[in-house]
């Protein structure tokens, strides 16, 4: 993966970031194939890459790009597991934009 700049999302955050790279925290609520359903403050459709392994329940973060309907491209993802608490993913997200000076460059 390049060096770009990945801001931390949630669903109601991606129209922000279309074309571009962000890093999301969701829950797997379904897998159907190379596609996910995470939930991140809403309903994310991952478009996942070949060797990733989503199992139903776990919490990932997902670094992927924007699509135009506001899905995610998996460029990379790590599976946090189950021990996740999602508000404090998503106050995160959420913060992150509220001070991007702390996070990344708008």
């Amino acid at each position: 993966m390049s060096s770009e700049i990945t801001p931390r999302a949630n669903a109601p955050l991606l129209h922000l970031f279309q074309g571009k790279p962000v890093r999301l925290i969701g829950k797997v609520t379904e897998v159907r194939g190379e596609t996910a359903t995470l939930d991140a403050a809403g309903s994310v459709t991952v478009y996942a890459t070949r060797d990733s392994n989503f199992k139903e329940g776990n919490v990932y973060e997902v670094i992927g790009r924007v699509q135009p309907d506001l899905s995610l491209k998996m460029l990379d993802g790590i599976d946090f597991g189950t021990n996740i608490d999602m508000d404090n993913a998503n106050a995160l997200a959420e913060l992150s934009q509220r001070h991007h000076e702390i996070f990344f460059d708008k």
